[in-house]
């Protein structure tokens, strides 16, 4: 049988969590178990979302909790944040992530699954967990972008995956501004570790 877009993502992120969950026990800081917890609550929220087969209205569903996985990490992260430039960006990424739940939520309080043949779900868990999994500095700053970056990935693979059958020009939409945006953040996330090494 086939695997589903939203079985394939939760397996994905079920393999990550050991490798984050290894580095995180060699620096005990309460940012980083505070994300780990926020990510291990994220992938357990979405095992629980039954896939209907529709690959807009599972993409919606899915890339709903996904962003809110990134809230609810920005929201750990903020009050022990050390580095003002990176708070300021963190809370952005709050905002537009906000911003994207209410559209995902209106999309599937109107829209009825359509049966499906999408294929694209079989290969998702590849996608999601091609990255490595970044060793934790025990600074707050410096480990919310490793981990934020690599849950960006997550995000801008799916949406990439999730358009080559796209059918709804919503969703098609969503899907090619969370490339655009979270493509752009990761990249201001590099450029502002590029600045901040020490």
């Amino acid at each position: 049988m086939k695997r589903s877009l939203l079985t394939s993502l939760a397996c994905g992120l079920l393999l990550s969590l050991p490798a984050w969950a290894q580095h995180e026990g060699h620096h005990s800081g309460s940012t980083v178990n505070s994300m780990m917890k926020v990510m291990e609550a994220n992938m357990t929220r979405m095992r629980a979302i039954k896939p209907t087969g529709d690959a807009d209205h599972d993409f919606a569903s899915i890339m709903k909790m996904h962003h809110q996985g990134a809230v609810d990490m920005v929201n750990a992260y903020t009050p022990q944040a050390k580095n003002a430039e990176m708070k300021t960006m963190a809370r952005r990424m709050n905002t537009m992530q906000k911003k994207e739940i209410q559209d995902f939520t209106a999309f599937l309080s109107g829209h009825k699954p359509q049966s499906s043949t999408a294929q694209f779900g079989r290969k998702s868990m590849q996608m999601m967990h091609k990255g490595d999994s970044h060793a934790m500095s025990g600074n707050p700053d410096q480990d919310f972008v490793a981990m934020m970056s690599e849950h960006h990935q997550m995000g801008i693979d799916m949406a990439n995956a999730f358009l080559k059958e796209a059918k709804t020009e919503k969703m098609r939409g969503m899907a090619q501004s969370i490339i655009r945006e979270q493509t752009k953040e990761i990249k201001d996330m590099q450029d502002w570790q590029a600045k901040n090494k020490g």
